[in-house]
């Protein structure tokens, strides 16, 4: 299963995105979210493997 969303902003030191994605969810634009949930999961995979990647 794929960490949260939320963690994984935080855990690539993205909090300022953890807390818009915070407020995103709570407001109820989960029509928004659910349309774009694939490429934000895309999108944080492919940083953390870049950072895995220069950090070798």
């Amino acid at each position: 299963m794929r960490p949260d969303i939320k963690e994984n902003l935080k855990s690539l030191r993205l909090h300022g995105m953890a807390m818009a994605w915070d407020e995103l969810t709570e407001n109820g634009e989960t029509t928004r979210v659910d349309s774009s949930k694939w490429l934000i999961e895309h999108l944080l995979e492919a940083e953390d493997t870049n950072r895995e990647m220069r950090s070798c």
